[in-house]
């Protein structure tokens, strides 16, 4: 495989990450953010046959939201990571997409740092002894912030991959609210059956 395959290998791998990772997001926050489907269709989803659904569904989404975010930003040479994208980029040449990609990721330094730490401690690894809370208090992180980091992920991969190859710029969900919308269409079937 030449330079070029492999880079664009890697933005694909890439994408996945970001599209898994902001579905994941949009499912969780729809289900469990303020202002969202809790106010409408709390009663809908604390029924005794559907409950046990939700909780491991919000559970489920959120921990794979931070893995997601957590291959995103992997330090390890053998993942399809930023960080290894990077390092790609260099070996053609392409400094100047390095410096881009830095510029635009420099104010979600913190906030990546507390993710992977968040990542580890209380989902990858179960760290013993790790609260939760205590966890949560010490990096939290709002919703607001995850859900533009991820836009601007995408929003960078997909100009990065433009300025490479050409238009055939690969799409990322991050775009649109395709899975907000999916999951109060799911529920709205579930209050009123299906037609």
């Amino acid at each position: 495989m030449n330079k070029m395959d492999k880079l664009d290998c890697l933005f694909r791998r890439i994408s996945d990450s970001i599209e898994a990772g902001t579905a994941f997001y949009q499912i969780w926050f729809t289900l469990r953010g303020q202002g969202k489907a809790l106010p409408e269709y709390y009663n809908d989803m604390n029924d005794f046959r559907y409950v046990d659904f939700f909780h491991a569904i919000n559970s489920g989404t959120y921990r794979l939201m931070f893995i997601e975010l957590g291959c995103l930003f992997d330090t390890d040479p053998r993942a399809a990571s930023i960080r290894n994208l990077k390092s790609e980029l260099v070996k053609i040449g392409r400094q100047d997409l390095v410096s881009h990609i830095d510029k635009q990721l420099s104010p979600y330094t913190d906030m990546v740092k507390n993710i992977l730490t968040i990542r580890s401690k209380l989902i990858a690894h179960k760290e013993l002894g790790a609260s939760s809370e205590v966890i949560h208090s010490k990096y939290g992180i709002k919703p607001d912030m995850i859900k533009d980091l991820l836009k601007i992920c995408c929003l960078l991969i997909n100009d990065i991959h433009e300025k490479l190859f050409g238009k055939n710029g690969v799409f990322c969900a991050a775009e649109t609210e395709r899975f907000e919308n999916a999951t109060f269409k799911l529920l709205s079937v579930l209050r009123k059956g299906r037609s």
